[in-house]
Order: C-alpha cells, then structure tokens, then sequence
C-alpha cells in the first residue's frame, strides 16, 4: 500500500473541513528514508493551504488531534504564499524535506524549491549557537543531579546533529540519515574529533549508568566539541 493510499483518509477529512483551500499534504522524514519498521512518530507532515487564519487551524483541530493521538508528530502548516516566502528562513528544514518526501494530496510544491548555500549555511551557525546558549543555561539547574546532566545531554543531543548533517550539504556531500554515521563524516570533514558527541548518541539509544566524575567530564568534552564545529563553520565562505 503507497502512502496515498495509506493516508488517503487524512486527505479526504482535511478536505471535508477546508475544501478548496487545502492545496497540498506532504509526508516526509525518517519513516521514508529507513522503509521497514518505521514507528508513526517517524512521519513528518507538510500542510500547505491556499491561505492560513485562525478559522482554518480551528477547523483542522479535530481532524490532527485524532492523528497526533493515533501516534503521529504534529505536522507544519504552510500558506502557499508562506511556503515560498520562507526559503531564506528555514533552509535546513526545507532541504530536510526535500530529501525524501512523498505528496499524499495535491501538487509537489516542493519539486522547484531551492535554498540558496548561503542561508543554509547563516542558518547553520544560528542555530547551533542557539542551542548552545541553551545548554549553558539549562546546566545550571541540571547539574544539581549526575541523573539529570546526563539527561541533558541525551535530550540536547539529537538537536545537534540534525544540525549538524546540512554542514555536510555545504561541503557539498549528501548527509547520511543515520545519526552516527553523520557525525563522523562531519568530524572527518571538518578534522575534529566528535566521539563526545558519538559518546552521548550511544547514551541515548543505549542509557548507562555513568559516575558522576564521568558525567561531567562528557559535559565539559560535549561542549568544547560544539564550540569547535560552531568556530569551523563560522570559517566556512557564506556563499560556498
């Protein structure tokens, strides 16, 4: 069974409730990419409507309540207009997208979308030292715990290198989808040593019970490493 078909109830109360103003759903994400196996979280959902106020999302409310309860990720709503405008903003997220995706309803809006290396590569750095200022702030009540700051960095971790895999893209190599895998090519790349990184991704799948000398350590290891792919990126040409 194809994904239209498999999701061609989705389509049809969408349009029940938006009719002529819903204009394309998109599936993508993981579930795609790694066929076999794939939990419904691991669906990601485009939603794009000819416009896009308040009446619409209460309109559409029931109709993805019962898909988030049914196990699936909240999807992202788009106005035709929005989806176009939005390129230089969310460049990662429109790449990502654009890797493997299936149109379940309406046109392939995504087929002609391209965002430019050098919004790829502002958003990159944005992003990554967004989410380092993050860290910095939330050790401080973490660290009152060994249990939470390893929590922490199992939490944070996964952020990280879905931003780290568009660095590979402005080096011109294809990310691979799995995480490891990614990480290490980034390293080889740049010529830094991600096995903090690496270390934690293996805590995540796989929790250890570490001491709390040992926490700590992988903390101060796991920030110094994102500082050096954050300083190396921030050395990358804009327009590459």
């Amino acid at each position: 069974m194809g994904l239209k078909e498999k999701f061609a109830d989705l389509s049809a109360r969408l349009r029940e409730v938006e009719g002529e103003n819903l204009l394309a759903v998109i599936v993508y994400g993981s579930a795609l990419a790694v066929p076999g196996g794939a939990k419904r979280s691991d669906y990601e959902w485009l939603i794009v409507l000819r416009r896009f106020n308040a009446v619409d999302l209460r309109r559409v409310r029931p109709v993805i309540q019962s898909l988030v309860q049914a196990g699936y990720a909240l999807p992202s709503f788009f106005s035709e207009r929005e989806l176009r405008d939005s390129l230089d903003v969310f460049p990662i997220e429109f790449r990502q997208m654009k890797r493997t995706y299936e149109v379940v309803y309406g046109p392939d809006l995504l087929a002609n979308l391209e965002a430019s290396p050098a919004n790829l590569r502002q958003q990159v750095e944005y992003e990554l030292r967004a989410k380092m200022l993050r860290l910095r702030s939330t050790f401080l009540p973490a660290s009152e715990s060994a249990e939470r700051l390893q929590r922490l960095m199992t939490d944070s971790v996964g952020s990280f290198v879905h931003v780290l895999r568009p660095i590979l893209e402005l080096l011109g190599e294809e990310p691979p989808v799995d995480r490891r895998a990614a990480t290490t090519q980034v390293g080889a790349r740049l010529g830094l040593d991600l096995a903090p990184i690496l270390r934690i991704l293996s805590l995540r799948d796989e929790p250890v019970s570490l001491l709390e000398v040992e926490i700590q350590d992988l903390f101060s290891a796991y920030l110094d490493c994102l500082g050096a792919v954050i300083e190396a990126i921030d050395k990358l040409p804009s327009g590459r």
